[in-house]
This record gives structure tokens, C-alpha cells and sequence, in this order.
């Protein structure tokens, strides 16, 4: 059965494709308002030499800094209001609330105080990840089991020794899985930065294409935005494979089979 997961994707994929196609053909009006595929690979392929040395490199380097930027920091949150209950009163509440503003809103503002550079953009990455990667860890913090922690006391380990050996392994599916959700947002999040204002990257180069009408340029962006979010998760699930292989061994022996208990 493992060989058809991978096939399903793919197959889930050429329906996309393949449905996306009836839509263009469908579409009979003198200017055409859904590029077909091969419009958007004509499109890439006019503007591969851009796009491959300066607006992808561009927005990735953006991407990375801010996604580690903000695994730093949602981690150091994370562990700071597990360790103090009395942070955790006065910052979580502040934290969520935080996320109810327009992280596009802001990105003027970032622009004012820290100009036109990469810091702006890279802040608006971390704005966007640092949230779930905080809300995760701190998660997977305070679901550690109660018995390893009487264990660990009842053999004489102290707060630290306790949180080194449980809750900090405990916490770590949790990490990687609001690190996997960050990974999603980060490229959004700098295409969001650019495309308020930049000189470079897919946000700026959509920009551009929106304003001249050009739907194929703005559809590749579109296409090379979601590969690029696709291969920092799996990015992310192959670092996770081996840092907690013990975690990914539980998940594929623990899995659920709907045939085995005959509901399928």
C-alpha cells in the first residue's frame, strides 16, 4: 500500500491539470482570462533567466532568514512561558491577540522604520511564522506524561534534569509540526514584504505582472510560490526524520487503518 501514497498526489495533481485545461477551453472569450499551462510555461520560459537568478534567490534567502529567525524565537517563547507561569499570563493573551492584526498592514509601517532592505521583508516572514512554532512547542511542552516526570523526580532529577529528559524530547513532534505549518506561511510572508515594496523577488515580480495584465507571469509566480512552500515542508519532515526518528517510527507502526477494523 506504501507505493499508492505516493501515487495519489500525483494522480490528485493531473486532475488539477487536467481540469484546469477544461476551464481555459471553456473559456471563449476574445481575451482570455485563465492562462492555460502552457501559456504559464511559455511565460517561465521568456522569463527563466530573471526569475531563476534574481527573484527566486531573491525571496528564498528572505524566506530562510526570516523561518529561522522566527523557529529562534518562537522556541525561546515557547520555553519562557512554560518556565513562568506569571509570563505566561501576561504574554499569551498579548501573543494571540497579535495575530488578529494584518500582518499586510504592517508591512508599510516595517518599510518606515527599517527602509527598503531585506529587513522589512524578513520581519514581516518572522510576523508570519513565529506564532505557530510558539503555539506547538509550548504544546508539546505541556503534554509531556506526568508519569516520566514522577519517574524522574522520584529518582532525584531536578527541574532541569527533568525538562532535558522528558519535556524538551515531549516537545519536539510538537516543534516540527508548527515549524511544518511556518514553512507554509514563510514564503507568503516574503512574497507579502515584496510585494509592497522591492526591487526583487516573486512578490515584486507579481506586482509588476498584475500591473500589466500579464495573468501568465502572475499564475508562474503563483506555481513557483507553492513549489517553493512544498520543498521547505519537506525540507522540514526530512530534518524532523532525523532528528526524531523515533517519533516517525511511532507515527507509521501507530497509524490508523480503517480497513483493519472493517469501517472502510
Amino acid at each position: 500500500m506504501r507505493p499508492l501514497r505516493s501515487v495519489w498526489p500525483l494522480l490528485t495533481l493531473l486532475l488539477i491539470v487536467v481540469l484546469w485545461l477544461t476551464l481555459t477551453a471553456a473559456d471563449s472569450s476574445t481575451a482570455r482570462v485563465i492562462p492555460t499551462p502552457g501559456d504559464v510555461w511559455a511565460a517561465f520560459v521568456r522569463n527563466r533567466q530573471t526569475l531563476l537568478t534574481l527573484h527566486i534567490p531573491t525571496t528564498l534567502l528572505e524566506t530562510l532568514i526570516g523561518l529561522l529567525l522566527a523557529l529562534l524565537l518562537g522556541v525561546g517563547l515557547a520555553l519562557l512561558l512554560d518556565w513562568s507561569p506569571l509570563a505566561r499570563q501576561m504574554l499569551f493573551p498579548l501573543l494571540v491577540v497579535s495575530q488578529t492584526i494584518p500582518t499586510i498592514a504592517l508591512a508599510p509601517v516595517l518599510i518606515l522604520i527599517f527602509g527598503f532592505g531585506i529587513e522589512p521583508k524578513v520581519t514581516v516572514v518572522v510576523l508570519f511564522c513565529v506564532f505557530p512554532i510558539m503555539v506547538n512547542t509550548l504544546e508539546g511542552l505541556t503534554a509531556t506524561s506526568p508519569d516520566a516526570v514522577l519517574l524522574l523526580r522520584s529518582l532525584g532529577a531536578d527541574r532541569w534534569q527533568t525538562w532535558r529528559k522528558a519535556r524538551w524530547p515531549s516537545a519536539l513532534p510538537g516543534l516540527f509540526s508548527g515549524l511544518r505549518i511556518a514553512a507554509t506561511y514563510s514564503v507568503a510572508g516574503a512574497i507579502v514584504g515584496e510585494y509592497v515594496s522591492s526591487n526583487a523577488g516573486i512578490g515584486q515580480y507579481m506586482r509588476l505582472a498584475y500591473a500589466s495584465a500579464h495573468l501568465d507571469q502572475v499564475f508562474v509566480a503563483i506555481v513557483i510560490t507553492a513549489l517553493l512552500s512544498l520543498a521547505l515542508v519537506a525540507l522540514v519532515t526530512a530534518v524532523e526524520r532525523l532528528i526524531i526518528p523515533w517519533h516517525y517510527a511511532h507515527l507509521q507502526t501507530g497509524q490508523w487503518n480503517p480497513s483493519a477494523t472493517g469501517l472502510d
